[in-house]
């Protein structure tokens, strides 16, 4: 595949481009819109079992079905935005993300519930949005720390968004947790409407339904068995079946697209060195780092018998907040780094103090200060260097053709990689339960399999190109075969 040339794919803002601190303010209010979708139910989900009359699995289903639609919109949408503009598909998101959240606040039933969380879920693309926004606008130096920035919202708020969404469901109740992300969503889609420059497009063309439809359903059947595999057993009918589904879907996608007169993402761009290999350390990441962070670590400090016996809020100030802190402080480090060093430095860098902070975790996960002290090192080197420069890749490696495509599918693998390594992990804490309870065993058991995961994730990142990928020359210039054009007057 020849070297892309991202100067000359760049897209000319229709209109003045606005200062980057205001710029990068709007986008970051609209990622946050969807992160938070993520990350303030856990709280209300009681609430939410009592006042629907359902179960754990129907809620569990809700969540599955915002996940699973978010990584399919990811691919789909952001493809779609290469020919109708980048500023008017994160409008529709934001838009969809409104309806969504109000027909859950107003959902008199399950039924309406699981509507509301799969239309919220079509808001997926809108991280790839704001990155390719940010590349379209801004020189390469400034994209990097731009890029970092908004890449540290992806682990999380800080906590402290569970913390004001418990508050919230005690006081005023559960459907005042959607209210309020009705209104942060509203003022993202106010402020990107008034902030952020439409691109100009390329010219419009045919969406190649053929191959959405063989996506969805391969990702779908995929999702199914990552999520629910464990709750219906995963050699039940139904895990075999949505397991063979995906399989059978996800691998008739090439020669599908082989076929297509646009398609989503061209059979020789997915099988070049510029994509499988970042797709899969995605996944692989995500898996092991993105699980023990996220799932394991937490459960493990909760936990009485096998873990530390932590309360819910004392755990995520310890451990939870950390990861998302420290890596918000060091993502601009990683930002302004990258384009000097290389973006694939960053990345295996900070993979290898990943794995290693893993191992020690798994190692020595019977002490709490040791953990602490390891969620430290992974807030920096996961979150800030990793997570930072995987984001980046997945816009810099894009074809200049389809610059949504690779950028759609790198964003879809974070989700695609997180269900697998919570479907693992949680499998292994099940099976070595004693007598029903989660057992330490299981626990380091979970974490030494995520480490391994990431471990993985580290080798396959090594056949990610390193020249000419979004670098800096020595004289400050940009790389003549990477990156992007000067910035349009008031870019910076």
């Amino acid at each position: 595949m020849t070297p892309v040339d991202h100067s000359s794919r760049r897209r000319a803002p229709v209109g003045r481009t606005p200062a980057t601190a205001w710029l990068v303010t709007a986008l970051l209010l609209a990622v946050g819109s969807y992160q938070l979708n993520n990350t303030m139910i856990a709280p209300a989900n009681p609430q939410i079992i009592e006042s629907l009359h359902t179960d754990t699995a129907t809620v569990g289903l809700a969540q599955t079905l915002f996940a699973m639609i978010g990584a399919i919109s990811a691919i789909v949408v952001t493809r779609i935005s290469d020919w109708t503009g980048r500023r008017r598909a994160l409008l529709f998101s934001l838009g969809v993300l409104v309806v969504g959240n109000v027909v859950v606040a107003l959902a008199p039933g399950v039924g309406f519930y699981l509507a509301g969380r799969a239309l919220s879920g079509m808001c997926g693309a809108v991280f790839a949005f704001a990155f390719l926004i940010l590349h379209d606008l801004l020189d390469l130096k400034t994209f990097s720390k731009a890029l970092a920035v908004i890449a540290a919202i992806k682990a999380g708020l800080g906590g402290a968004e569970a913390v004001v969404s418990g508050s919230i469901v005690d006081t005023f109740g559960y459907r005042a947790v959607f209210w309020c992300m009705v209104a942060f969503t509203a003022t993202a889609f106010v402020c990107v409407y008034f902030v952020v420059p439409e691109t100009a497009a390329s010219e419009k063309r045919r969406l190649d339904w053929k191959g959405s439809l063989t996506v969805a359903v391969g990702l779908t059947g995929l999702s199914l068995t990552l999520s629910q595999g464990g709750k219906w057993g995963w050699t039940t009918p139904g895990t075999l079946v949505a397991l063979t589904v995906g399989i059978v879907f996800l691998a008739a996608f090439p020669f599908v697209e082989k076929r297509a007169a646009e398609p989503l993402i061209r059979p020789s761009e997915l099988g070049s060195r510029r994509a499988w290999p970042l797709l899969l350390t995605n996944v692989l990441t995500l898996a092991g780092a993105g699980a023990a962070t996220l799932f394991v670590l937490p459960l493990l400090a909760q936990n009485a018998g096998g873990g530390f016996g932590m309360s819910a809020t004392t755990a995520a100030l310890l451990y939870t907040m950390p990861v998302s802190v420290v890596g918000f402080a060091f993502a601009p480090f990683a930002g302004s780094l990258a384009p000097r060093i290389g973006w694939r430095v960053i990345l295996n860098t900070g993979l290898v103090v990943t794995v290693a902070g893993l191992a020690v975790l798994a190692a020595f996960s019977d002490s709490p200060e040791i953990a602490f002290a390891v969620t430290l090192v992974l807030g920096a080197c996961y979150t800030g260097l990793v997570l930072t420069a995987l984001d980046g890749l997945g816009v810099l490696l894009s074809s200049r053709e389809a610059p949504g495509a690779l950028t759609g599918f790198n964003t879809a693998a974070f989700g695609i990689g997180a269900s697998l390594g919570v479907a693992v992990s949680s499998g292994i804490i099940t099976q070595l339960q004693d007598g029903g309870a989660p057992t330490h065993h299981g626990y380091a058991t979970a974490l030494w399999t995520c480490t391994g995961l990431a471990f993985l994730g580290l080798l396959v990142s090594f056949l990610i190109p390193r020249t000419d990928v979004g670098e800096v020359e020595r004289d400050g210039t940009e790389a003549a075969t990477a990156g992007v054009a000067s910035s349009p007057s008031g870019a910076r």
